[in-house]
């Protein structure tokens, strides 16, 4: 319950969210100058268009003298339509600190740290294999998550996630998240487990970078020195909201982190008020007496 709880509260922040972007833009951007400056726009080009076409070339001149006049006033507008941007990146991110602050999944999370010193489980030192063991014990049955993060001198450099199945619990659910950075395989030594059972936490990062190249190299290759991996364990609690329909293109019917689900329900609410507000000035035109063009 605690869960579903959560997981309303967000869809009702995202729908605040979506009221207070729809505000700033209303309040801070100008939209008619923004539309004057489309209109002069597009008068200057077509003139200079009838002019080329009479083979005018003093007309020309003025007309390109025009449009140079034109630009600065043209990108002081365009200035000015960004700064609601900056204003909408901090209520964004007042937003997200928000919802990760308040997700009960990751309360219950077992931290530990994978290690390469041959000791406890781990088989043998500097062998560039990560070991850590978790005994369970508790009563969270289902699936459970392993997430990882390789760390070279602080720095992350590979992460990735898999999961394993605790108790008798018939979860078909399969997803992890997709490993970003460098090459990590990580792995447990069995896929499902009972009470009492030890679990084997084995990562194994790629000791050499793929470089970084765009047509042509930027950074070459180089050995990693990765000293340490961190593993987050989600206790057998996880976000998760099983929309009611696939999402198309994306294929997409399970939302696993709450930040999408913030995204997925402001961007449709956004959408929403957008057709509302359009809806209601064009009944307030015919009300006035206005003619729409067709």
């Amino acid at each position: 319950m605690v869960f579903e709880s959560f997981a309303a509260l967000v869809g009702v922040l995202a729908l605040a969210y979506a009221a207070v972007t729809k505000f700033i833009q209303n309040k801070l951007i100008d939209k008619s100058e923004m539309e004057a400056m489309q209109a002069e726009s597009k008068r200057l080009n077509e003139e200079f268009k009838k002019a080329q076409k009479a083979n005018d070339r003093k007309r020309m001149d003025r007309i390109m003298q025009e449009q140079m006049d034109f630009l600065p006033r043209m990108n002081t507008v365009m200035f000015k339509q960004f700064r609601p941007m900056f204003a909408l990146i901090i209520v964004f991110a007042a937003f997200m600190w928000v919802v990760g602050t308040l997700d009960p999944s990751t309360k219950d999370d077992i931290r530990m740290s994978l290690t390469d010193d041959g000791a406890g489980c781990d088989a043998a030192a500097m062998d560039g294999i990560f070991t850590g063991c978790l005994k369970l014990s508790d009563a969270n049955y289902g699936k459970w998550t392993v997430a990882a993060k390789a760390l070279e001198g602080g720095t992350e450099v590979a992460d990735n996630e898999t999961y394993f199945i605790y108790g008798q619990a018939q979860d078909t659910d399969t997803y992890v998240e997709a490993g970003k950075g460098e090459w990590m395989g990580l792995s447990t030594d069995k896929r499902e487990y009972h009470a009492n059972e030890t679990v084997v936490i084995t990562a194994i990062p790629a000791n050499m970078t793929k470089g970084a190249s765009f047509i042509i190299p930027i950074a070459p290759p180089r050995m990693l020195s990765v000293d340490r991996v961190e593993a987050t364990i989600s206790n057998g609690t996880y976000f998760r909201v099983d929309l009611p329909l696939e999402i198309p293109i994306f294929n997409v019917k399970t939302i696993y982190q709450p930040y999408w689900w913030f995204i997925l329900v402001s961007l449709i609410a956004n959408l929403g008020i957008g057709f509302v507000t359009g809806q209601m000035k064009k009944m307030g035109k015919k009300e006035q007496g206005g003619v729409e063009k067709k």
